[in-house]
């Protein structure tokens, strides 16, 4: 009878096996230096044990232990490996195997990831990524991956760069962002706001993020899009730090040269918040008057309404001139309606190097290099090749490729003819909106709506206008930025004072660009899962 008991056994346990859901669970640092009595001065006790117990509680085999001090992440990570590779022989799916880690754990199972290469184990990480990417030279993830991290957490961020870098050897990947408010500390704790995703992600559950998965959503939403997809980057970044970045597409679609963030995008009509900028930094130093006829800087116009038409009108754009005809009279009196004409901003760049005795592309390249923003320039200035192509609708769902010719003829370049990319966008957002470039009283005189500057925008619907920026109230939620295209490149940069979070997109493919809403459908869907998610609220 016992023999029998014991061939049974020999039988069932693969399907025993097969069944169970392993978590083998890698602890912070801080449990390594002072063990678990130990109690950090701002979180307290790590709680290891009340973390391993409620996974066992709710019916998960773990396997961790407390590591030696100064353990070696690289070396652990090979016992890890081991670990897995038993449990695999034993007879356990890879997808019933999952990794969990806080902060240096969460290295450490990045570390296994890399190492095991396996695209059908699960990992967690959690508050383990850091900015200072060398940490993870070398390493890549593999596997489904879901990444945890606090918004207050100064040490762990985002693990979009790792992301990004992983390409295809990874199966999924999501990402959570929380607002406990308790900093690091946060996974200090058997908080259940960490915990239960975990959990549910090491039970196989990959169903469609959350709303509070604001990341994962964004990846979903874009991902998900066969028929005339999104082409291009999305950024969103907060208080000068990057939570979200991801390239989607080509940069040459006929080469397959995949984006990245460093590409380069003709930026259309955001392009306006930097002629404004200069141009009111020259109002700051008393160069230029605001209202007075633009006849006092440009003497040698030949158009009557030189002697009507003020500096404020055409930042404004209530100044009434034609776009396509200059020549023809004004389309109404200065000042009393709005006209998205470009060539108040063209004006506006030749009041500028009449006043200052520099070129525009001189100015704009100065603010670009106080900025910080090493891969912004006008299209005089562009010497690189990282301009990506740009591409629209040929019918059928077809894309046909744009040949834009000489950057500088791009027409014109104060109004929508800069070059920048996402990470410099974001850059700028913070140096605008945290008044390093105009003091507080004339950053919100550029913000502030102005009288009669109300456009029927084909994009967004009724939108006021301030000076080159747009402005929104809704629900309590301000809204400050600008959405362009320009051959091909439809882009949207929009700020989020409240929470300091900049959104950029841009893309190099229009699609039925006669059409601007569904040109901007992929990013009008982005921008409204922003604006619904934890980052701006």
């Amino acid at each position: 009878m016992k023999r029998l008991f014991f061939v049974l056994l020999f039988c069932l346990l693969p399907k025993l096996l097969r069944g169970q859901n392993y978590i083998l669970f890698q602890h912070n640092m801080f449990l390594e230096l002072f063990g678990t009595s130990g109690r950090h001065p701002e979180y307290g006790k790590a709680e290891y044990t009340a973390i391993v117990d409620a996974f066992k509680k709710d019916g998960f085999n773990v396997i961790s232990e407390l590591r030696p001090k100064d353990t070696d992440p690289h070396v652990y990570a090979q016992k890890v490996a081991h670990q897995v590779d038993s449990l695999l022989k034993k007879g356990v799916p890879a997808s019933h195997i999952t990794i969990v880690g806080t902060s240096k754990g969460g290295y450490i199972a990045a570390c296994t990831s890399s190492l095991l290469k396996n695209r059908e184990l699960n990992y967690v990480f959690v508050g383990c990524c850091v900015d200072e990417e060398r940490l993870y030279d070398g390493i890549l993830f593999y596997g489904n991956v879901l990444s945890i991290y606090e918004i207050s957490d100064s040490s762990g961020h985002s693990c979009q760069r790792q992301h990004i870098r992983a390409g295809n050897t990874l199966k999924r990947f999501k990402e959570i962002e929380l607002h406990t408010g308790l900093k690091h500390g946060y996974l200090y704790k058997a908080l259940d706001e960490w915990i239960k995703p975990a959990e549910k992600w090491a039970r196989q559950n990959y169903d469609a993020p959350t709303a509070i998965d604001a990341p994962s959503l964004i990846d979903w939403r874009l991902e998900a899009t066969s028929h005339k997809p999104f082409n291009g980057i999305v950024m969103v970044a907060q208080n000068g730090a990057t939570r979200y970045a991801r390239c989607f597409g080509m940069a040459d679609l006929f080469k397959e040269i995949p984006l990245k963030l460093s590409d380069q995008f003709v930026i259309g009509s955001i392009s306006e918040q930097i002629t404004a900028v200069l141009t009111l930094q020259t109002y700051e130093k008393g160069i230029i008057k605001l209202n007075i006829p633009i006849r006092h800087y440009l003497p040698n116009l030949p158009n009557k309404w030189a002697d009507s038409v003020t500096v404020d009108q055409l930042l404004a754009y209530t100044h009434g001139i034609d776009e396509d005809d200059p020549e023809k009279p004004l389309k109404f009196k200065p000042g009393s309606a709005f006209d998205y004409s470009r060539r108040g901003y063209d004006l506006l760049a030749q009041i500028l190097e009449q006043t200052t005795h520099k070129s525009f592309a001189q100015l704009a390249g100065e603010l670009f290099i106080r900025c910080g923003m090493n891969n912004t320039c006008h299209p005089d200035a562009h010497k690189d090749s990282n301009l990506v192509k740009c591409y629209e609708d040929g019918g059928h769902s077809q894309l046909k490729v744009i040949i834009p010719g000489k950057l500088k003829q791009v027409p014109p370049v104060a109004a929508c003819g800069f070059i920048s990319t996402a990470e410099d966008l974001a850059t700028w957002n913070n140096c605008l909106h945290n008044n390093k470039l105009l003091s507080p009283k004339t950053y919100e005189l550029m913000i502030t709506p102005k009288k009669n500057a109300i456009r029927q925008h084909p994009v967004h619907g009724p939108t006021l206008y301030g000076y080159g920026i747009t402005t929104e109230t809704l629900n309590g939620l301000v809204q400050l930025g600008q959405t362009g295209s320009t051959s091909g490149y439809p882009c949207m940069n929009f700020y989020y004072p409240k929470t300091k979070t900049s959104l950029v997109i841009l893309s190099n493919t229009a699609w039925e660009p006669g059409q601007p809403q569904k040109t901007f459908q992929h990013h009008l869907a982005i921008q409204k899962l922003v604006k619904e998610s934890q980052w701006v609220k």
